[in-house]
């Protein structure tokens, strides 16, 4: 995946206006409610941290097994995706699931404050783990610090500041910036994809298998954490889409940016595409489930 201007300005400002409309939905109430039933949360958190990053590191593992070029910076690139925190659409896809949406947009907020740590620690791990101390490929923490700062906190608290001291203009013109922010993000991802065809159609015969079965592993194991955990099938649900859909573009981002490896944000441009699979077909069945649950 090469470089360019699309990859380097366009999704991260995509991405900081998504963060920014996230922000104009939310209030300190919303955060209040998580003292009153953490619980949801708590099982939602051990799912993107404790179950994820295991699957990311096994599917490392299979993918650096398999050997090959690139298969360190791909086996990176599939731990990198399961630190990054759940995407937006996240959200969206727990609306068509008859999910707990307010539980979703929590859950992403609060991954989205913790990619201060989860990315650092979790893919230098992976450095250090699959590439050893050869590969030239270094994660700065403090750089990243900031630069997940400017792209992910400051959006948020600037839309939720915005809420707070102008509540009739955000609730007006959130519509609009969300609106705007997906259309962006949708001819981004169109654009990366006929730009960057021959390195996607490459990637997804080699890296397609290993990308859906830890997204669909993600899905469906988030989904049977809430059950073990006795949550209802709205807040299972909605812990499956969270662990499952990951924000791909934040990946890419950082691989580009940050890591400075065009071969490590591979793998996430191959997951941010058959995520979607296990997704929809989640979000059918629990459509289903839903409505047998709840007699309608």
């Amino acid at each position: 995946m090469q470089d360019s201007v699309l990859l380097k300005i366009g999704l991260p400002l995509a991405i900081a206006i998504i963060m920014c409309g996230i922000g104009l939905t939310l209030r300190g109430e919303d955060f209040r409610q998580i003292l009153r039933r953490p619980r949801p949360v708590a099982v939602g958190l051990v799912g993107h941290y404790l179950l994820l990053p295991l699957l990311g590191f096994a599917t490392a593992w299979w993918v650096a097994r398999a050997g090959g070029p690139g298969a360190v910076e791909f086996a990176v690139g599939f731990v990198l995706v399961a630190a990054c925190p759940s995407g937006s659409s996240s959200n969206a896809l727990t609306y068509l699931a008859r999910g707990n949406v307010a539980l979703a947009v929590t859950l992403t907020v609060i991954s989205a404050l913790a990619t201060f740590l989860s990315v650092p620690l979790l893919v230098d791990l992976a450095l250090h783990w699959f590439g050893g101390e050869t590969r030239g490929i270094r994660l700065p923490f403090a750089q990243t610090v900031l630069h997940l700062a400017a792209l992910v906190l400051a959006p948020v608290l600037s839309g939720m500041a915005l809420r707070r001291f102008a509540p009739a203009f955000a609730l007006r013109v959130e519509p609009w910036v969300s609106r705007f922010a997906l259309g962006l993000l949708l001819l981004l991802i169109v654009a990366i994809c006929i730009t960057q065809r021959e390195v996607l159609t490459r990637s997804l015969g080699e890296l397609g298998p290993a990308a859906l079965a830890m997204g669909a592993a993600a899905i469906g194991g988030g989904f049977l954490l809430g059950r073990i955990a006795r949550l209802g099938p709205r807040d299972s649900i909605t812990v499956g889409m969270e662990v499952g859909v990951q924000n791909s573009t934040l990946a890419i981002v950082i691989a580009l940016t940050l890591l400075q490896s065009p071969a490590i944000a591979v793998p996430a441009a191959v997951y941010g595409l058959l995520m979607y699979l296990p997704a929809f077909a989640a979000a059918w069945l629990g459509r289903r489930a839903v409505a047998r649950a709840e007699g309608g």
